[in-house]
């Protein structure tokens, strides 16, 4: 018996070392353009990880279990991260307008107010100082450089950072961006965990999140903060279950100064104060958070709102619903007929009505809410799932908060299509972005046929993340 835990232990370790290395020739020597080498590395990332992401079932108690423990999935997800520190961005040009902006915020110059094309050949006249101006401008690739910035103010506060810390080299600011991302990821691990086993939950599906090769590369590879917004998240529903309705407000408010996404969650969150059982309860519960979170955007937004900033940041922000398009699934039908019927691209009237559909079924599912028919994490997961089903532009790193809030209403969803969706990296394979249909058709029929099967068999998941063991 101990012979074969320790061949275990050693296949494991084994296995880690192959992940480690696999995690190292893919942050430092893949470019995204290699798409068939791009798409086998990945696999290989996932083939790796499942020994680590998978619960397995004990034959002695029929509990659900992690062959490993809480402490063992933390440092590995770290570890892996940490390999990645000092890597190129390899998949996304964001990280480079993202030190632009922080360079311009850290000057006391708001990002909103000029585009990089307009501010590129005037910096010594206005005595800016933006290190590596010249390279962060030509990385970042004209559309980003043309066009307003649209980041919210507490994340240009974390992209300010590196310049208040008067860290010069590229790489470096880049890599000090991914320390406070690796501990805002440490952050989800935790809270994540806490929430899981509120409901009575297994902790360990939390490892769904921190070892997921999409997470790990998109989030601290490539720099991109949808892990603050999801520490955000939890940390607001931690504290509302505790009854701290106030901070709960502005946590969630501090989520939508890093990404606006978080705006969707808030009817439902109020319909689930408001289904408590004590009207009294439930009015306190709706007066604190509405206060916290009131005072939470006040105190984010107002600084920065004017008529010019509020202009360019709804003209930016409008860019994602009636002209950009990327990895989308009912837009692309949509655009489809619309070729057929006008002869013309329509996205300037199909984005806005599928927004209008988006915004119908978070009131629909608030309503549910209210009535006690559906629990707060499944109409918050469905409300994000059903927003990027809708959406014109879903870049993978969209998908963290459906992975994360599929965890918590112990759905398989966010994980399959965690697999999937980097499927779309094969419209980079030249220099000129070119989406292949197939690819996409094959990335979204497999998830709707996930998501059919998961629909008919309601219970198999919910019962298998129910089963709980001590970890």
């Amino acid at each position: 018996m101990k012979a074969l835990m320790g061949n275990k232990s050693i296949l494991f370790a084994g296995s880690f070392l192959l992940l480690c290395l696999g995690y190292i020739g893919f942050g430092y020597y893949l470019d995204r353009s290699q798409t068939n080498l791009l798409l086998l590395s990945y696999t290989g990332l996932w083939l790796l990880s499942w020994p680590w992401l998978r619960i397995e079932r004990s034959e002695r108690s029929g509990l659900n279990h992690s062959p490993f423990s809480w402490g063992k999935v933390l440092i590995a997800g770290l570890i892996l991260r940490v390999l990645l520190l000092f890597s190129w961005p390899n998949l996304s040009q964001d990280v480079y307008r993202f030190l632009w902006d922080g360079a311009l915020f850290a000057q006391g110059i708001s990002p909103y107010h000029f585009t990089p094309v307009s501010l590129i050949n005037q910096l010594e006249v206005l005595s800016l100082n933006i290190p590596d101006a010249a390279q962060l401008f030509k990385k970042m690739g004209a559309l980003s450089a043309g066009n307003y910035s649209n980041y919210p103010p507490v994340k240009q506060l974390i992209f300010a950072l590196p310049h208040w810390l008067g860290i010069e080299p590229l790489l470096h600011r880049i890599s000090a961006l991914r320390l406070f991302i690796i501990l805002a990821d440490t952050g989800v691990f935790f809270l994540g965990r806490q929430l899981l086993k509120k409901q009575s939950l297994n902790p360990n599906y939390i490892k769904w999140y921190f070892l997921n090769p999409l997470i790990i590369l998109e989030i601290t590879g490539n720099c991109h903060f949808e892990g603050f917004m999801a520490l955000s998240i939890l940390a607001s529903i931690v504290l509302a279950l505790n009854h701290r309705y106030f901070l709960s407000g502005i946590l969630l408010a501090i989520g939508v100064g890093v990404k606006l996404i978080p705006l969707m969650f808030i009817p439902i969150i109020l319909a689930h104060f408001a289904s408590q059982t004590k009207q009294s309860q439930s009015l306190n519960s709706i007066i604190k958070y509405g206060l916290g979170l009131a005072l939470g955007l006040a105190l984010i937004f107002l600084p920065f709102l004017n008529a010019e900033t509020l202009g360019h940041y709804w003209d930016t922000t409008g860019l994602w619903f009636t002209k950009f398009e990327f990895n989308a699934s009912v837009y692309y039908v949509l655009r489809w007929i619309g070729f057929q019927w006008k002869g013309y691209n329509l996205i300037a009237q199909i984005g806005p009505a599928l927004s209008l559909i988006t915004t119908t079924s978070i009131l629909y599912l608030s309503y549910r809410v209210w009535l006690n028919k559906s629990h707060l994490y499944q109409a918050m997961f469905w409300s994000i799932l059903i927003y990027l089903v809708f959406a014109t532009t879903v870049h993978p790193w969209y998908w963290t908060t459906v992975l994360i809030l599929s965890i918590l209403a112990q759905s398989r969803i966010g994980l399959v299509g965690s697999m999937l969706i980097f499927l779309s990296y094969t419209a980079y394979e030249s220099s000129i972005v070119a989406e292949k249909s197939l690819w996409i058709s094959i990335e979204y029929l497999l998830l709707i046929a996930y998501v059919l099967w998961e629909l008919k068999n309601p219970t198999h998941d919910k019962s298998q993340f129910a089963k709980t063991s001590s970890s």
